[in-house]
């Protein structure tokens, strides 16, 4: 009835359920306090309400993709020459080293949080190339860039676009008001 199990290739649901873990462990573990402050704004905050969203729209296309993220995570290249067997290991060496160089780097900067989730991706990216492989990848490039929607706008650029809003809605206001027939002017402060 039972039989011995040899190697983790005869469950493969288990060893991608491993790696999919490890890889959402391993990036809760290095953005937790900035996913914390970042979300505990989004509560308070109407600028940055549009971040609560974004994890749900994460795991929604990550959902639609899973026949084909099970069809493409377990291929192993043993096909390929072992000059380049090894490729997407390295990449995703190089991108999860850079994301975390980058990430410290952040820290000594004004706006970490913004240089922290900049690099979300860049090492989700990374991990996914070194726990599963670059046809995995190529499924989750669409919401592994969605998670740079989560660096909240800055301030700066939130009042140049609601003052440029502002300006063109009075003018609209103006315009339409004129049209029928009424006068009005639209004075400078």
């Amino acid at each position: 009835m039972l039989r011995k199990i040899s190697s983790w290739r005869e469950v493969p649901q288990l060893g991608l359920g491993i790696k999919a873990a490890a890889l959402i462990l391993a990036t809760i573990f290095l953005f937790i306090q900035d996913l914390t402050i970042i979300f505990n704004d989004a509560l308070q905050s109407e600028t940055t309400s549009h971040l609560l969203a974004i994890p749900i729209l994460f795991a929604y296309l990550i959902y639609r993709k899973r026949k084909m993220l099970r069809a493409v995570a377990p291929i192993e290249s043993t096909n390929t020459p072992k000059s380049i067997r090894n490729i997407p290991l390295i990449c995703g060496i190089i991108l999860s080293t850079t994301a975390i160089l980058l990430y410290w780097y952040g820290s000594y900067t004004f706006t970490p949080i913004e240089h922290h989730l900049l690099t979300l991706p860049i090492f989700v990216a990374g991990l996914t190339l070194i726990l599963f492989n670059s046809q995995t990848l190529r499924q989750l490039v669409f919401p592994i860039a969605l998670l740079a929607f989560l660096v909240p706008p800055p301030s700066e650029i939130l009042y140049a676009v609601g003052s440029t809003l502002s300006v063109i809605s009075a003018e609209a206001s103006n315009a339409i008001i004129k049209a029928f027939g009424i006068p009005s002017t639209i004075t400078p402060e």
